[in-house]
């Protein structure tokens, strides 16, 4: 049907009204749909100024964390720059220490830095006949081993005799008055002697000292002073 045709039906009032209505329905539903467009744009912007703000938000928190990790990494940098310079300072005293130890070692202990020989131990066992003692040393080179050492003992006892402070060489009362206590080797030797001591002297100290010799060259002196009562031992 054509518009002419309904509106000559419709009469010239009613066509304009029916035409005004069918506009008002149009209107009225574009309306309502840019409105419902409207509402689902502003819903997907809220949406996204969220997600835009929780990115902002994970981004300040990162940047914070990043921040923090600079922050220990320059610390720790530090921390190794000191560590470093500790370990440099610790051994410089240490280098300071080991010197002044040698130092005093030469000082207060000279047999520690004549090439390492000791008098490792001193022992005295009593015999079977009267005042009569088995003397045993035991020499050690503890420290560059490169040649024979050789010397000779020079054993002082001292003690009282009848209330009398005294001293005695040991040699004066070997048994064997052919065993001059010489000591040649490289790495240990073990001198036994038998000595037997005068009536009513009471031992206190066992004094030893040599000279030590390399290749016929004098390498030092040693000097080692022994407890009579440290290296007794009763016999079984």
């Amino acid at each position: 049907m054509k518009l002419s045709e309904l509106r000559g039906q419709l009469g010239f009032v009613r066509y304009y009204l029916a035409l005004a209505f069918v506009l008002a329905c149009v209107f009225y539903a574009g309306h309502e749909y840019a409105d419902k467009k409207n509402h689902l744009l502003s819903a997907e912007i809220d949406v996204m100024q969220s997600s835009i703000d929780n990115l902002k938000l994970e981004n300040q928190t990162l940047n914070s964390e990043l921040n923090v990790k600079k922050v220990e990494l320059e610390v720790a940098s530090i921390a190794n720059e000191q560590a470093q310079l500790s370990y440099k300072e610790f051994m410089r005293k240490d280098a300071e220490l080991r010197e002044q130890i040698s130092f005093y070692q030469k000082v207060m202990a000279p047999e520690l830095t004549q090439d390492g020989f000791v008098i490792e131990s001193v022992e005295i066992l009593s015999t079977a006949s009267t005042n009569n003692y088995a003397v045993s040393v035991m020499m050690l080179q503890r420290e560059n081993i490169k040649a024979i050492i050789k010397g000779t003992l020079n054993i002082t006892l001292q003690g009282s005799q009848n209330t009398v402070p005294i001293k005695y060489n040991l040699k004066e009362l070997l048994d064997d008055k052919s065993n001059n206590m010489a000591f040649s080797f490289k790495y240990f030797q073990v001198l036994e002697l038998r000595v037997t001591l005068p009536e009513n002297f009471i031992p206190e100290q066992i004094e030893i000292k040599t000279d030590i010799y390399k290749y016929k060259t004098k390498r030092g002196s040693y000097a080692r002073t022994i407890q009579w009562k440290e290296a007794f031992s009763e016999s079984d």
